[in-house]
């Protein structure tokens, strides 16, 4: 039923017509956005969809097939759009892509710079949509005609509401941080597991662990993330995974996993590890360790080490003091409110 009623919202919210070629390029069909969206909304809407090979990314062969097949909507996540302008910036713009009316991006943070550079080098606005798997696809999207505020991922589509609300679900003012609460055609529940359902299904709202805020015309802003969430190249990894592979290795003491920002992947996987006294590894020994526990994915990009972690008064690892300690920004960077 989720699927049915988003494949619709989708469709509806790029405001696909049986005119449109949708290219799929780089969007498993494991994952809602390449599944829901491009496919099941494509088929709903009667658009046609073109299969473009991933392998090796090949950033090239897209915008060839784009030309070829006169592609009018392009999806992807920010990844693939920052690979695209990077790659203009060091080729140019060789293929013609006069015939695409919609570039959309969702699965992760869409920085602004990428937003900018994307339009300085092939004149194309990207429309950023956010949605979550619990949601089945997207809950809001930017206009598709480009005249969004930048920074922001749209408003509600139909069939959605979003409300921004306080630790107790009430909801809060315009330009209030606070939880990204839904409701629409979400989840039943996590498979058997009811205790954790219960805990993100509450009084018929989803709440989705996102902080945010709304300006006064209710376009969204994402500042934020409560749950232990890095999101690499759309791909989600959950800190918490990677900090249990580091805590068994015999020579780390503690170890906290948190995401940095990067311009190309929109986060990598930092990990702040403390040896056990008289130990010495080495970064690369860190990683190969983890490469034998994890996808290739999950294994942290960073490795630094530190005599110990910092903690607040209640005992819990003290995130932003070891960001100070290291000039990391916050990964929600470039949101533009004012």
């Amino acid at each position: 039923r989720c699927l049915v009623a988003e494949a619709v919202i989708s469709g509806d919210g790029l405001q696909q017509t049986d005119k449109d070629v949708v290219m799929l390029f780089a969007l498993p069909m494991f994952h809602v956005m390449g599944l829901v969206s491009v496919l099941l909304g494509s088929i709903c809407k009667g658009s046609t969809v073109v299969m473009v090979p991933g392998t090796g990314l090949s950033i090239g062969s897209l915008m060839e097939a784009i030309e070829r097949e006169k592609g009018t909507i392009w999806l992807g996540v920010p990844y693939i759009f920052a690979l695209a302008a990077e790659m203009a910036r060091k080729e140019g713009v060789s293929s013609n892509l006069g015939s695409l009316r919609l570039c959309g991006s969702a699965g992760a943070p869409l920085l602004v710079s990428t937003i900018r550079k994307f339009r300085q080098y092939y004149g194309l606005q990207i429309a950023d949509f956010w949605g979550l798997t619990e949601a089945t696809c997207y809950v809001t999207g930017s206009p598709v005609d480009g005249s969004g505020r930048i920074g922001s991922v749209g408003k509600a589509l139909p069939g959605w509401e979003v409300k921004i609300a306080d630790d107790k679900g009430v909801e809060l003012p315009v330009y209030q941080a606070g939880e990204m609460l839904v409701k629409g055609p979400f989840m039943q529940g996590y498979y058997h597991k009811s205790q954790v359902t219960g805990g993100v299904i509450k009084d018929g709202w989803l709440h989705t662990g996102d902080i945010g805020r709304v300006d006064e015309d209710g376009n969204l802003f994402i500042t934020g993330r409560e749950k232990d969430t890095i999101i690499v190249k759309g791909q989600n990894v959950h800190a918490g995974d990677v900090e249990f592979v580091l805590h068994t290795h015999p020579k780390v003491a503690e170890a906290v996993v948190m995401g940095i920002p990067d311009e190309l992947r929109g986060e990598i996987i930092g990990a702040f590890v403390v040896l056990k006294e008289g130990e010495l590894v080495t970064e690369q020994e860190i990683r190969q360790f983890c490469l034998g526990h994890l996808a290739a994915y999950r294994v942290p990009k960073q490795v630094m080490f530190l005599d110990s972690l910092p903690r607040t008064s209640s005992g819990d690892i003290d995130q932003e003091s070891i960001r100070e300690h290291f000039s990391i920004p916050p990964v929600f960077q470039g949101v533009e409110i004012s």
